[in-house]
């Protein structure tokens, strides 16, 4: 049972010419994982809410897809693997990660509001009716737990009721906070014996540096995450890099070297970042720098644009591989950030769909969850506004 502390607180390639120029309309014609899948068409659309806040065309024209194609039980939906899933019933993973999306892209406004309510409420419900376990009450199967983890929902449901904790009304937020104690317990119980947190996935890896991240965050808003999940967690984000040759294992990553480059990242500045009692000790943090600074390195060193190619083409996976890089080298600032900014934003530009949606090529081709993945991504200058404003810790 969890107490809350006081509530104050396979082959990777170069970037082609047709990789940026590919066309996104539609997924690739990629064998469906799961063979014929029944679908749920979406009731009628929920009232539109506020329109896009001030930002690029490019970021505009995203926001304005999502708000557009919310189900009207409040969430998205990614489907099975090799369409774009759209239609099918609305998860939890897709779900909290477009919320993510919008309450990054609002930047602490209010705008997206009931949109974003709406959201939250779906994936409350899905805790608050999910079985014993770790699992929760979502649709089995979906392209993004094929992927990345059968547990990857709980992990993100977990960040992103992290994230907009505090920002609601009283009756909101306490709700919010219940389910959170509730969703972090889960993400504890996920840990397996080598401190990962998912597994039986093409790209765990992903799956379970979300989940560290959602223990961190649990960590500063006052959960009792227990210390020994904690240090098990720091030993497998940072022992992703060997430091004296500047490569990283990516054997939980598909093979994939951006996704063990992202999550060596983020895992690795997130524990570098923990104060107070949760701080880490003083080996650990060291390696924490170290293993951090080698996966800068390799980002700034990706000139042939090799790394950032990821499987070859665009999937929700290169886009939570971006999410990450772009996070840590946002709260950091400096040349380094700019360059990369830069890069990958004119890389989303250019691959943006007429509609303002993006989809996956490979693997994760769901429109939602790689069009959240993609606003994530750009507005991650957002995200370090927001953690900079906060009073929450």
């Amino acid at each position: 049972m969890l107490y809350r502390r006081p509530w104050f607180c396979a082959l990777s390639i170069g970037l082609s010419v047709a990789l940026f120029t590919a066309s996104a309309g539609q997924p690739s014609d990629v064998l469906n994982d799961f063979g014929d899948v029944e679908i749920e068409k979406p009731a009628a659309k929920p009232a539109k809410d506020e329109k896009a806040t001030p930002a690029s065309p490019t970021l505009k024209k995203g926001l304005n897809w999502v708000l557009e194609n919310q189900h009207s039980d409040g969430g998205w939906s990614s489907g099975s693997h090799g369409t774009d899933g759209s239609q099918a019933s609305s998860d939890v993973a897709t779900t909290a990660f477009t919320v993510l999306a919008l309450t990054r892209s609002a930047n602490g406004s209010g705008a997206y509001h009931s949109t974003v309510k709406r959201g939250i409420d779906f994936v409350i419900n899905a805790i608050d009716t999910a079985p014993e376990g770790a699992k929760l009450n979502t649709p089995q199967g979906t392209q993004i737990q094929y992927k990345m983890g059968e547990l990857v929902d709980t992990h993100l449901a977990s960040l992103m009721l992290g994230e907009v904790a505090g920002t609601f009304d009283k009756e909101t937020n306490r709700r919010i906070n219940i389910a959170l104690d509730k969703v972090v317990g889960k993400v504890q119980q996920a840990q397996r014996a080598d401190g990962s947190f998912d597994a039986n996935g093409w790209a765990p890896v992903l799956s379970s540096s979300i989940a560290a991240q959602s223990l961190n965050r649990a960590i500063e808003l006052g959960v009792v995450v227990d210390d020994a999940v904690l240090a098990k967690s720091d030993d497998y984000q940072a022992g992703q890099a060997d430091v004296s040759s500047g490569s990283f294992d990516a054997s939980e990553g598909a093979g994939v070297e951006l996704y063990a480059v992202a999550t060596s990242m983020r895992g690795s500045s997130q524990i570098g970042g923990r104060t107070g009692k949760a701080a880490p000790t003083a080996s650990m943090q060291k390696k924490a720098e170290e293993v951090a600074q080698v996966a800068k390195n390799r980002v700034s060193a990706d000139s042939s644009g090799a790394l950032m190619a990821g499987f070859g083409s665009i999937g929700g996976e290169e886009m939570v591989s971006y999410m990450m890089i772009s996070d840590s080298l946002a709260e950091e600032g400096g040349k380094e950030w700019t360059n990369w900014e830069t890069k990958v934003g004119d890389y989303l530009a250019s691959i943006q769909n007429g509609d303002g949606s993006w989809v996956g090529h490979h693997c994760i081709t769901s429109r939602a969850f790689t069009t959240a993945g993609a606003i994530m991504t750009l507005t991650a200058g957002n995200y370090v506004s927001l953690r900079e404003n906060r009073t929450d810790g």
